[in-house]
């Protein structure tokens, strides 16, 4: 019997932890909406006051918590199956509450993109949590669930037509705007001592034995693409970085699976960004220049400094018509082995960094809390997983399923660019 088998009777089936902040009051209003009959959920968060207003407003529990104090976290945890952290920057406060669900043994999920803080929680606790059966899945929203599932739809098409995948490509077309909470999670990323991680592909794979020479190989694209998919120009996605090694990550895990079998080598996955109407190749280059600069800029503390005052604060973020105006379009090119190609669709509805992104970490959250049968390893597997190791196919069916996440296979494809 596992420890998740053993911690079956809760309170709660998920607590959304940080729910009175921009992007957590969003995940709150969508869980409200997407949770079934019978589903037991509660917001959490360290401002009593606004906490239980929330729950009465949603129709749901209430509890208060602090990742400051971990006795109010520990307590948290135990009290629910499946805990939903929106609270960042995660590498402030992201430990005491992984810690908290491995030693209550409950599943986790959150919407980090900070690759040095993920991978010291894998060096901490993907052994222990394996050997319990808890799922840690960090990168569940726009970072990284729409390229991790890509992956995973090209990877079962290359299965099923008997042939093996050799490269994939995507390519994003977006339209939002920028929260506080996202804003100081880049800040402190650049911040952070383990920060040169970022520039290994497989900074997620601690345990590979991956030569310098593969690495150099894997490396991320530093100029524009032609993208004969789109017809166009396209830039380096400022998030491939992030997106790249969750992948890698997700087919590491892979490796003694069938789906391993349809790749060729290490597989090369690349991500752009559309960045003109047009063929674009100015565009893009002004893009992928634009891009290093503010690398730069933030790789100073002066630089970051005017950017923190100059951005939203956590807690700000986009106002409605933004919202409203928001599009998320990824397109992935995908080339066999034998030369054939194929391309995967994703149309998601809304601004990919504060609609789509909490639709993709409430799904997975509902997935984990619901659907442990049906999930990607088998019952009872866990570690420090990614979205489609964690949920998979369950969660490819679950967005389908919301009306606002399409994903297409458009079996005659295109070469890729």
């Amino acid at each position: 019997m596992t420890g998740i088998e053993e911690a079956a009777d809760r309170a709660y089936d998920v607590v959304l932890f940080g729910a009175t902040g921009f992007t957590g009051t969003r995940a709150a209003l969508q869980l409200a909406d997407a949770a079934p009959d019978g589903l037991r959920w509660a917001v959490a968060g360290r401002r009593e006051g606004a906490v239980r207003a929330l729950a009465e407003r949603l129709g749901a529990g209430a509890l208060v918590a602090d990742s400051g104090e971990p006795r109010t976290v520990r307590a948290m945890a135990r009290s629910t199956r499946v805990l939903l952290s929106t609270v960042g920057p995660f590498a402030r406060h992201g430990d005491p509450v992984v810690d908290a669900c491995v030693d209550a043994c409950t599943h986790y999920a959150d919407l980090t993109g900070e690759v040095p803080w993920m991978r010291r929680v894998i060096e901490r606790h993907h052994d222990r949590a394996r050997a319990l059966g808890v799922r840690l899945v960090p990168a569940s929203g726009f970072d990284s669930v729409p390229a991790d599932l890509a992956v995973l739809v090209a990877l079962e098409e290359a299965a099923r037509r008997g042939e093996r995948l050799e490269s994939a490509r995507t390519v994003y077309r977006l339209r939002g705007g920028l929260n506080g909470g996202t804003l100081a999670s880049a800040l402190l990323l650049f911040e952070d001592p383990d920060r040169r991680r970022l520039a290994d592909p497989l900074a997620l794979l601690p345990d590979t034995d991956a030569t310098e020479a593969e690495r150099r190989e894997l490396r991320d694209p530093r100029r524009p693409a032609f993208d004969a998919t789109g017809g166009r120009w396209v830039a380096p996605f400022f998030m491939g970085p992030v997106n790249r090694r969750v992948v890698a990550r997700s087919i590491g895990l892979r490796a003694a699976s069938s789906l391993a079998q349809s790749t060729s080598g290490r597989l090369r996955y690349d991500e752009f960004q559309s960045v003109s109407r047009g063929r674009g190749w100015f565009a893009a280059w002004a893009a992928t220049l634009g891009l290093g600069a503010l690398a730069a800029v933030l790789g100073t503390r002066a630089g970051r400094a005017v950017v923190r005052r100059l951005g939203p604060a956590p807690g700000e973020g986009p106002d409605e018509e933004t919202l409203a105006r928001g599009l998320t379009r990824a397109t992935t090119t995908c080339r066999l082995e034998g030369g054939g190609s194929f391309v995967v669709r994703q149309d998601m509805a809304g601004d990919p960094g504060n609609a789509v992104t909490v639709r993709c970490l409430v799904e997975t959250g509902l997935a984990l809390a619901e659907d442990g049968d049906e999930l990607a390893l088998g019952p009872g597997s866990g570690g420090v997983l990614t979205p489609s190791t964690a949920v998979g196919r369950t969660l490819v069916r679950r967005l389908a399923a919301t009306g606002e996440h399409g994903v297409t296979v458009d079996a005659g494809g295109s070469g890729p660019g």
